[in-house]
């Protein structure tokens, strides 16, 4: 039986075929079989930072919440928003870029932190600048950067009565020189109103760092820390997904599958979209109704061979 003759679980009457395919398919065939056969239009478990994919635990809808209000504020300084790796930073981050209006919010958001102050004011001049901002290397450069910056906050923020957003993504990479001088920007005023809220996101260290920093940690109006998902939130979790994804009801995985996911990602959503990916294609190959705890076992042996990442 090629992948071409299959139809789709609810159709079937045989869970399992063990026969190694006769018919060769090209990629562009294979991902086709594999989306009409579990009734989706995309692929649910890449790590992307779309934010239909967007799952609202109590966490991460905290976490918006929170980083909401001190940017509507506007006169809070800094927000800190921590997590372990792959527990879902980078997507709560879009979600709120989306989410902001840019009739009220000029946002600015750095990926990579790990720059020097000078770079990193370079970077945000050049992102409000309407032209090539000239910059050449010289002794007073930081000087001449910070009166364009200041001068760009005036025109493009201060007389059109928004506000500026930077967001700082992998903030643990930061040097303290260079938090220190970050927290000078939002000394920056105009009729005695500060326009300027710093975000800074990061791994469980971030927190260390700004802590040792107090002239840094005073100015923390605000933060959150984003734990990995509950065994309850694991299920929520590949429900949604699934059905942003195109399934009709989103329960494809077995409740001793999702057990076993939670307990072996620990709940985090990286980790849980690579098994998950490699689960359904195996369970497909199989001509399985839905991912079983077998599959999902069988994943994690084969990545736990591979690079003992995953926990047992």
């Amino acid at each position: 039986m090629s992948r071409g003759d299959r139809t789709a679980p609810h159709h079937q009457s045989i869970k399992k075929i063990d026969m190694p395919f006769q018919v060769e398919t090209n990629a562009a065939e294979k991902v086709y079989d594999y989306l009409e056969y579990w009734g989706l239009h995309r692929k649910p478990f890449e790590n992307n930072t779309d934010p239909d994919f967007f799952y609202e635990s109590y966490d991460h809808i905290e976490a918006l919440e929170r980083l909401f209000y001190i940017i509507e504020e506007g006169n809070m300084n800094f927000g800190l928003l921590t997590g372990e790796i792959g527990c879902g930073k980078t997507i709560t981050r879009s979600v709120l870029k989306e989410r902001l209006s840019p009739i009220r919010y000029e946002v600015i958001d750095l990926e990579n932190s790990n720059l020097t102050f000078n770079f990193i004011l370079l970077e945000l001049i050049q992102r409000m600048s309407l032209e090539n901002f000239d910059f050449h290397l010289k002794d007073d450069e930081l000087y001449y950067l910070l009166k364009e910056f200041k001068k760009l906050v005036d025109i493009k923020i201060s007389q059109r009565k928004k506000n500026l957003v930077i967001i700082l993504d992998e903030a643990q990479q930061l040097t303290n020189e260079s938090i220190i001088e970050l927290k000078n920007l939002t000394n920056i005023t105009f009729n005695n109103q500060s326009y300027i809220t710093i975000i800074l996101m990061g791994q469980p260290e971030l927190r260390s760092v700004v802590k040792n920093l107090p002239q840094i940690d005073q100015r923390v109006s605000l933060r959150y820390h984003l734990n990995p998902l509950s065994e309850r939130d694991v299920a929520g979790y590949l429900s949604h997904r699934l059905k942003v994804s195109g399934h009709a009801d989103g329960a494809l995985f077995t409740e001793k599958a999702v057990q076993m996911l939670s307990q072996v990602t620990g709940g985090i959503p990286r980790e849980m979209n690579r098994i998950c990916q490699l689960s359904l294609d195996r369970s497909f190959s199989l001509c399985l109704e839905s991912v079983n705890e077998d599959v999902v076992k069988s994943i994690v042996m084969d990545l736990q061979k591979q690079d003992g990442k995953i926990r047992g």
